[in-house]
């Protein structure tokens, strides 16, 4: 493989800075339901774009979007995250779930609050695979052939466990709900 100019590695960070534009929020979602903390999550987003900006020289052009590679990044640095923590949460704080309630009606809010510690609760119950896929779906928002390239699974594949995972989770919280 050639050695990228000057003019390749200027286009390649562009990329990123348009991706950094672009996409933050959603890496940001997708570390956070991988990790349960918001503020810890917006942290690891911006190691994953300081690192693809200093690794753009490197992103080969293979037909994947440079959006798969980043989420593939996002989803390596929070691996990283576990495994200098040694643990998974159980489930997001209550002071970290108020970030996905957004409107005024304070009982909606802490209904939402509690809808989502018990997703998160009933998520722990997944596989670590269910759990990304859900993750990058739902979370990154990534459509499932990009899912699939990140995770390395043909879309059928990924198709096929972001179903099953949905059915479990549902069978999950209809227990939890008596």
């Amino acid at each position: 493989m050639p050695t990228p100019g000057p003019d390749d590695i200027a286009r390649k960070r562009a990329a990123v800075a348009t991706l950094y534009e672009t996409h933050y929020e959603r890496v940001v979602r997708y570390v956070h339901v991988r990790i349960g903390d918001h503020a810890e999550a917006e942290d690891l987003a911006s190691e994953v774009f300081t690192r693809a900006l200093r690794a753009a020289d490197t992103f080969e052009e293979t037909g994947a979007p440079m959006e798969a590679w980043i989420f593939k990044m996002a989803h390596n640095i929070v691996v990283d995250h576990f495994r200098k923590k040694g643990r998974r949460p159980a489930a997001v704080p209550l002071e970290d779930a108020g970030s996905v309630a957004s409107d005024d009606d304070p009982a909606a809010a802490a209904l939402r609050e509690q809808d989502y510690v018990q997703l998160r609760k009933a998520m722990q119950n997944l596989t670590e695979a269910q759990r990304q896929v859900l993750s990058l779906r739902f979370g990154g928002g990534l459509k499932s052939e990009e899912a699939a390239r990140v995770m390395g699974k043909k879309p059928g594949a990924v198709r096929e466990m972001q179903h099953a995972a949905v059915l479990k989770l549902k069978r999950i919280l209809e227990e939890q709900q008596g």
